[in-house]
């Protein structure tokens, strides 16, 4: 149980430096600033229906007020045909500016919807590689404390190298790799490196190397588990 809180806590520290570092690599890129940032904080206190009903509620009143507004004209005499072609013009200009609001605020949300899926979809993934481990660990001790599993080690053991690396390849090809690791991990440091070695001797080095690699890995995983709690 320890082991377990420990690697979650490691899993949400480093989410939380891989998220610290995107913040730093927008300040750095010029990306994001103190007021998008309080920008985002400020969208992310509201759901999604409460913000559509905000923007609509501003949108609305924008309109009001523009229709209600009297463009500011230039103190200078002017034909009437000029004053009108003049507020023509600010009022095209107003309205670009209220359609540019508009464009960077549907812009601001869009990104926000997206990194809410993109949160949701990497929290769904430590979830279902908690859950593969978690089923990896059963497996493995259901295996190893079996009295089928210590009778097939001693078998194995027994065996000359390249009869018992015979039989643990065959094992790999039916799917079995992780009982092969157990079985290797289990056996004497001679005994496994003379089996490792008929693999290499067979042609198939890297698989050695990997087997290897997931016996240390797996001697490490059992240390912290019987590591005695402080």
């Amino acid at each position: 149980m320890k082991t377990m809180i420990r690697a979650l806590t490691i899993i949400a520290i480093l989410n939380l430096c891989a998220i610290l570092a995107g913040v730093g690599w927008l300040m750095m890129t010029q990306r994001m600033d103190k007021a998008r940032f309080t920008d985002v904080v400020d969208a992310l206190k509201e759901t999604i229906p409460q913000e559509a009903a905000r923007i609509k509620a501003e949108e609305a009143e924008a309109a009001r007020l523009e229709a209600e507004k009297e463009p500011d004209l230039p103190e200078v005499a002017m034909s009437a045909d000029e004053l009108n072609t003049v507020r023509v013009e600010l009022t095209q200009i107003d309205r670009a500016r209220l359609e540019r609001m508009q464009r960077e605020i549907r812009d601001l949300r869009d990104t926000l919807r997206r990194e809410r899926a993109l949160l949701a979809s990497e929290r769904t993934d430590l979830e279902k590689e908690q859950a593969d481990f978690d089923a990896m660990r059963e497996r493995l001790a259901e295996i190893e404390g079996s009295e089928q599993f210590t009778k097939a080690l001693n078998s194995i053991s027994q065996m000359a190298p390249k009869d018992a690396m015979t039989t643990l390849d065959s094992l790999i090809k039916q799917g079995e790799i992780e009982q092969v690791v157990s079985y290797l991990s289990s056996m004497g440091d001679r005994i496994r490196t003379d089996v490792l070695t008929q693999f290499v001797k067979a042609g198939q080095p890297d698989l050695a190397a990997q087997l290897l690699e997931s016996v240390r890995t797996k001697g490490l995983e059992a240390a912290r588990v019987d590591e005695p709690e402080q």
